[in-house]
């Protein structure tokens, strides 16, 4: 149950950013983002790396099978939202669809998952 609740706690944390930043509110913090070299990028990679670790630790490192991979349940459930997120950015005049910002995420959901899956492994007691 725990798991699920830092879970929880990480994704409310980044739903409010993106109803600040979609509400155009919080706009000096944006800005200021926005200012800092590689900031943004940095900022896409850690919180939705995070929710990909998280949610593949909550579901136990669940894997699903497609075009002959194995892949992190999590991790696909992510991939999709936030894909979906980057390009409703486009509807947003305020708001900026950029492939950076994608591929930002998607390394941060690659290497999260990674970190899931090792800290998953980590906790299994191995039989010898």
């Amino acid at each position: 149950m725990r798991r699920w609740l830092f879970t929880s706690v990480w994704l409310l944390f980044v739903a409010l950013i993106i109803y600040f930043a979609d509400r155009h509110l919080a706009r000096s913090f944006f800005s200021f983002v926005q200012q800092l070299p590689g900031a943004d990028k940095a900022g896409h990679f850690v919180l939705i790396g995070g929710v990909a670790f998280f949610l593949n630790t909550s579901l136990g490192g669940r894997e699903i099978s497609a075009f002959g991979c194995r892949f992190l349940l999590g991790s696909v459930i992510v991939v999709a939202v936030f894909t979906i997120e980057e390009i409703t950015q486009m509807r947003i005049p305020w708001r900026t669809f950029d492939y950076g910002d994608l591929a930002a995420d998607y390394a941060g959901i690659l290497f999260f998952g990674w970190l899931a899956r090792r800290a998953i492994a980590d906790t299994v007691p191995s039989v010898k």
